[in-house]
């Protein structure tokens, strides 16, 4: 997720808390913020939502197990 900061600078990271008038971002910089969730524009897919998958040659999607605890 991305958002406009204090001066305009844009911000990314990650939504790591909802509640009823914010969220949580996690951004890049490691620093959290507690913005409006009006305020946010989604940035595309996540490295993390398609980890674990890969598609095969005929289109099909193959799930690894998950790695073991360390």
């Amino acid at each position: 997720m991305e958002f406009e900061g204090p001066g305009g600078v844009l911000v990314r990271g990650v939504v790591i808390r909802r509640n009823k008038k914010t969220v949580t971002v996690h951004a890049d910089d490691n620093r959290q913020w507690n913005v409006s969730p009006t305020l946010l524009k989604p940035t595309g897919v996540h490295v993390l939502d398609t980890a674990g998958q890969i598609q095969s040659d005929d289109g099909k999607i193959v799930s690894f197990p998950k790695p073991e605890r360390r």
